[in-house]
């Protein structure tokens, strides 16, 4: 055939209707293995990131709480140490060396073990059990200053130890003398490499491009994999920046219960170190904690190209087979035409070629409907249900597991083969943790007949999960003739409900505690304020409603995000600082002398008044009036506390604003006083 024959024919070929139904079949199997593929692989890859990234929260969670029996172990240890100091050996160094040598085990726990009396004078220095001469004064340290103070165990910030000029923390112990008064500390260094710390971490993770790390409230790291970045800055850390920076604006709180999330290409998973102010940090790079994610994807992709090639090759036989009978009738109707005359004679009939494939066409419709109502039919009953056992249900007795359901399997992630006969000690971490439950559900039996309660269980996978827990006795009193349980994961419930609590207390601008949450603070120091006096703040900002009138009232939200955030910079970390509303601030000194809180007064004025907000082209700066006052017994109220404080911030306005005044307690202003100091701000 010629070419110029051979492209008119193809173009016929192509615009008839056999031609349409199979290219439609071919495209109709292709398209549906596609879109199948697609709608399963993105369902499971939400699942599967969102157990990588609840397995990785709940690894760091379980992590710091290993360190924080660690650090606890070793607190413990040097109390039990300094409760056994004989007060006689304040006055000679040899007994007190020869005691502490006597103790092998804070010598092997700590690098160096150190006595220091009150006045900071060193009076023994142990280096791993050996005693040495270099004796330094210490009484300019915080963490000494910190522990003459109370009589809690201290730890340290990080620092540089003056003698082995490395990193160390120091964990101080006050010693009471016979008469209640701190006499000296007992303390004990530790390298922040050290094995009696940090070494669970793992080095060996770098080589895997996965890092654990700890850092401090401050975004001081602690500990690393690489020594050289210890003391480094945690905003530092490649992955870790846009983490940091969310955490530090809400606060930097040291929330012990774990997160993971995905940033700057990286998995980053966080958890508090309880009984510190350190948080556990672990970043895997996103191409491998996510590779099970992605194998999963190509190998699926590969199955639908298969599947996809095999519907489009079967649909289009099938269509073509089912076409037939049109090409028949088709090539019947031309040479018909191609006869004289008007016979019908080879026309097909009702029981004919068409008839029969009219037939064909209507049963096919016919079963596609019946089969489409059946699988509706089925589906409707599936939905019931599922809609009617909503929660995993399970048979128990003698210990074990006699029935589970099919939402029971779908809680704790087995099959029910996995389950039936096996004892229900599967579901928890440990054997404490069945136990507890057991204490807590044998009293409700035993009154009730029934328990329900909050309960931490664990999957088959051994992920653990908040659950709602109900049993009930099949018969009353008769606990062996099996208990009927339900369990529903309350997990998000539970977060929900903290996430409440945390911002029923906080502002939810700035991220500071807000006024309820300080006057409650307030008056339960200002009802001990005998045994421990403290300090009190309130600051107003001066000039601040020009930024509104200029900039606009973001622009006013802006500034006082980060007013708030430079305020919280300044304070230790025992105090609180809160926002009462508009441009009004406060601040609690907990066990703060009013020398100290007009330094820290000083440095709160001086950082409002550096502080500089470029908005669109504008610079918008801000001054500070301070009030502050030194609270004792003679204040009898949270309301006479702020009412003092805010009696001296109007001393300060009047004194030419962006000042520190101290009150005076003979000078508290009367209703009408008040009412024109708010004026005046």
């Amino acid at each position: 055939m010629t070419p110029s024959k051979f492209i008119p024919t193809l173009l016929r070929w192509v615009n008839t209707l056999k031609f349409k139904i199979v290219a439609m079949a071919v495209l109709a199997g292709v398209m549906s293995a596609v879109v199948t593929t697609e709608l399963v692989l993105t369902t499971t890859k939400t699942d599967m990131l969102r157990l990588l990234l609840q397995n990785d929260s709940d690894n760091r969670e379980r992590m710091a709480a290993m360190l924080a029996n660690k650090l606890d172990m070793l607190q413990s240890t040097l109390t039990a140490v300094a409760r056994k100091v004989n007060p006689d050996m304040w006055q000679d160094p040899e007994a007190m060396t020869r005691f502490l040598m006597d103790k092998p085990a804070i010598n092997t726990l700590f690098d160096n073990v150190l006595v220091a009396r009150a006045d900071g004078t060193m009076l023994v220095r142990l280096v791993k059990g050996e005693r040495t001469a270099e004796l330094p004064n210490i009484a300019d340290r915080e963490y000494f200053q910190q522990a003459m103070k109370t009589d809690q165990p201290v730890v340290s910030q990080p620092l540089v130890g003056r003698v082995t000029k490395t990193p160390i923390v120091i964990i101080a112990i006050p010693v009471l003398s016979p008469d209640g008064k701190v006499a000296g500390i007992i303390g004990g260094t530790l390298a922040l490499g050290s094995a009696s710390l940090f070494s669970d971490l793992g080095g060996a993770e770098l080589q895997a491009g996965s890092r654990s790390l700890v850092m401090n409230r401050s975004g001081v790291l602690l500990a690393h994999p690489e020594p050289s970045r210890v003391l480094g800055r945690a905003a530092d850390e490649p992955g870790l920046a846009d983490v940091y920076a969310q955490w530090r604006d809400v606060g930097s709180p040291i929330d012990t219960q774990g997160v993971a999330t995905l940033s700057e290409g990286h998995m980053v998973s966080m958890a508090g170190i309880p009984m510190s102010d350190w948080v556990l940090v672990h970043l895997t790079p996103q191409a491998i904690a996510l590779q099970p994610v992605v194998a999963a994807q190509r190998t699926a992709w590969r199955a639908a190209a298969g599947v996809a090639l095999l519907a489009a090759a079967l649909a289009g036989i099938l269509a073509w087979y089912v076409t037939r009978p049109i090409s028949k009738l088709r090539a019947r109707a031309i040479r018909m035409l191609s006869q004289e005359g008007s016979s019908a004679e080879g026309w097909p009939k009702e029981g004919g070629e068409v008839g029969e494939l009219a037939i064909a066409f209507q049963q096919v419709v016919e079963q596609r409907q019946r089969r489409q109502g059946e699988t509706q039919a089925l589906l409707r009953q599936l939905e019931a249900v599922l809609d009617l056992a909503d929660v995993g249900i399970a048979l128990t007795r003698h210990g074990h597991f006699e029935l589970v359901s099919s939402h029971f399997c779908h809680v704790f992630r087995c099959e029910k083969q996995h389950a039936i006969g096996q004892p229900t000690r599967m579901i928890h971490a440990s054997d404490d943790a069945a136990q507890a439950l057991s204490a807590r559900a044998h009293p409700a039996f035993m009154a009730h007949g029934a328990f329900d309660g909050e309960v931490e269980l664990m999957r088959r996978s051994g992920q653990l999960f908040w659950a709602h827990l109900r049993g009930r006795a099949v018969v009353s009193g008769d606990q062996a003739q099996g208990t009927i349980w339900t369990v529903e994961d309350v997990t998000e419930a539970r977060e929900q409900r903290e996430r409440l609590t945390w911002a029923s207390s906080h502002d939810s601008l700035t991220g500071l505690a807000n006024r309820p949450a300080f006057e409650a603070l307030l008056a339960h120091a200002t009802a001990r304020a005998d045994t421990e006096p403290f300090c009190a703040m309130f600051i107003d900002l001066d000039h601040f409603k020009p930024v509104n009138d200029t900039g606009g009232h973001a622009a006013g939200d802006a500034l006082l995000r980060d007013v708030a955030h430079e305020l919280a910079a300044q304070v230790r970390q025992t105090d609180t600082v809160a926002r009462l509303g508009g441009d009004e601030f406060a601040v609690l000194l907990a066990r703060c002398p009013l020398s100290q809180a007009l330094d820290i007064a000083e440095k709160l004025r001086s950082a409002v008044v550096a502080y500089r907000l470029v908005w669109e082209s504008q610079s918008f700066s801000v001054g500070a009036s301070i009030g502050l006052v030194s609270v004792n017994a003679s204040y009898g109220s949270a309301a006479d506390v702020l009412r003092a404080a805010d009696a001296a911030c109007y001393a300060a306005k009047l004194q030419g604003r962006n000042c520190v005044v101290v009150h005076d307690p003979q000078a508290i202003p009367d209703a009408d006083e008040l009412a024109a100091q708010r004026a005046v701000r």
